[in-house]
C-alpha cells in the first residue's frame, strides 16, 4: 500500500510539473505570437523611420547628379548645334553610378526610344526639350497633325484640341471655330476658367477642352512647354518630324542619316545637321530624296519651328545608398542660363 501511495504521489507530482510545462509553452506561444504581431504593426513605422532618417542623405547624393549634369552641359563643345552623340546626351563615364564615397552613389539615365516598348535602352545622360513639340508656340496645322498622327485622334478630334489649345493660350475671349473660351469651361460641373496664358506644365493639357486622358497619354513624351519653341532637327523622334509636315518615310530618312555608317543612335559617328538653311542639301548628299520630298522638308523650314539646337535639358537623377534599397528621385528641367524651369523630388 504504502508503495502504491508512493507511486501515486510521484505520478501526481509528475503531473503537476508537466502541467506547469505546458502551461509555460502556451505562455511562450502567446507572448511569441503577441510580439510577431507587435512587429508586423509597427514594422512599416520603423522602415518609414528608416526611410526619413536616409532621405537628407539620398536627396544629396540626387542633387549631386544635377550638378554633374550642369556641368557637363557647361562643357558641351559644339556652339553651334546640338545632337544625341553630345556628351550630355549619352556619357556612361559621366552619370552612371558615380561613387561618392561611404554616402552612396548617384546615376543620372532615361528610357531611350519612342516608349512603345518595356525594353527600351536605358541611357546616361539627359534629353533635351527640344526634341519635343511646345504646345505653347505651335500653329494650328502642326498642332491638328501632331495630335492626328500621335495621339491617334480623329480628324475633327484633332481640330477640337488644336483650336482649344490655341483659345486657351491666346489673350482674347473669342472662340475659335472648334475652341473654347470663358463661357465653355464656366459651364462645366466644376467650372474653372479659361486661363487665356501659357501652359506652365504638360498635365494642364488635360483641362482643354476635347483632351481626354487616352490622348493625352499617347502624346505626353512628345510635348514639351520648356523650351525655346523650336524642334531640333538633331533629336526629334518620327512623331514630332511628321507633326511639322514630314511624312513617315522623309522622317525614316532624316533618322538613318542621323545613325550614320554604323546605323546606330547617338555613337561617334552619326551624322549632323549643322544648319537648318543646308538641311536640305545636307540630307540630299546622304538620301535620295524625291521632289515631294523636298518640299515636305523645306515647309518645315518654312514654319519656323525647325532647329539644330537645344536650350533646355530634362534629367532623372537618383540618388542611392550602398546598404539600403532606398533612392530618392529628382526630375529636373533647366536651361544653358542655369535656371530651374521644373523641379520634383520624390
Amino acid at each position: 500500500m504504502e508503495a502504491s501511495r508512493g507511486e501515486r504521489e510521484v505520478k501526481g507530482e509528475m503531473c503537476k510539473q508537466g502541467s506547469v510545462l505546458i502551461g509555460v509553452l502556451w505562455s511562450l506561444f502567446f507572448l511569441s505570437a503577441l510580439a510577431a504581431a507587435l512587429y508586423a504593426s509597427i514594422a512599416p513605422q520603423i522602415g518609414l523611420v528608416e526611410r526619413l532618417k536616409d532621405r537628407p542623405r539620398l536627396s544629396c547624393l540626387a542633387q549631386a547628379g544635377v550638378q554633374r549634369a550642369r556641368a557637363v552641359l557647361k562643357e558641351d563643345e559644339t556652339e553651334s548645334y546640338d545632337a544625341l552623340n553630345d556628351a550630355w546626351a549619352d556619357n556612361e563615364e559621366a552619370f552612371r553610378e558615380i561613387d561618392l564615397g561611404d554616402e552612396g552613389y548617384f546615376s543620372v539615365s532615361y528610357e531611350a526610344g519612342d516608349g512603345s516598348s518595356p525594353d527600351e535602352e536605358i541611357r546616361y545622360g539627359l534629353i533635351d526639350e527640344e526634341r519635343k513639340l511646345n504646345v505653347n508656340k505651335a500653329s494650328f496645322e502642326v498642332l491638328k497633325q501632331f495630335f492626328e498622327s500621335v495621339g491617334e485622334a480623329t480628324a475633327q478630334e484633332a481640330a477640337d484640341i488644336a483650336d482649344a489649345i490655341l483659345d486657351w493660350v491666346d489673350t482674347d475671349d473669342e472662340p475659335r471655330e472648334n475652341g473654347a473660351e470663358e463661357g465653355y469651361y464656366a459651364s462645366l460641373q466644376p467650372a474653372y476658367p479659361c486661363k487665356n496664358k501659357e501652359f506652365q506644365v504638360v498635365e494642364e493639357l488635360l483641362l482643354v477642352k476635347a483632351m481626354t486622358q487616352e490622348v493625352f497619354d499617347k502624346v505626353k513624351e512628345y510635348v514639351t512647354v520648356y523650351s525655346s519653341g523650336t524642334v531640333n532637327l538633331n533629336t526629334a523622334g518620327k512623331p514630332v518630324l511628321q507633326a511639322l509636315g514630314m511624312s513617315g518615310i522623309l522622317a525614316e530618312k532624316v533618322l538613318h542619316f542621323r545613325k550614320g555608317p554604323d546605323g546606330k543612335e547617338a555613337t561617334e559617328d552619326d551624322n549632323i545637321f549643322e544648319s537648318v538653311e543646308a538641311a536640305v542639301n545636307t540630307l540630299s548628299s546622304a538620301e535620295s530624296l524625291s521632289p515631294e520630298e523636298i518640299d515636305q522638308l523645306n515647309n518645315a523650314i518654312g514654319t519656323g519651328l525647325l532647329s539644330v539646337r537645344s536650350d533646355s535639358f530634362q534629367g532623372t537623377s537618383w540618388g542611392m545608398l550602398k546598404d539600403r534599397e532606398s533612392s530618392v528621385k529628382i526630375v529636373f528641367i533647366f536651361d544653358r542660363e542655369k535656371t530651374i524651369k521644373y523641379w520634383r523630388e520624390n
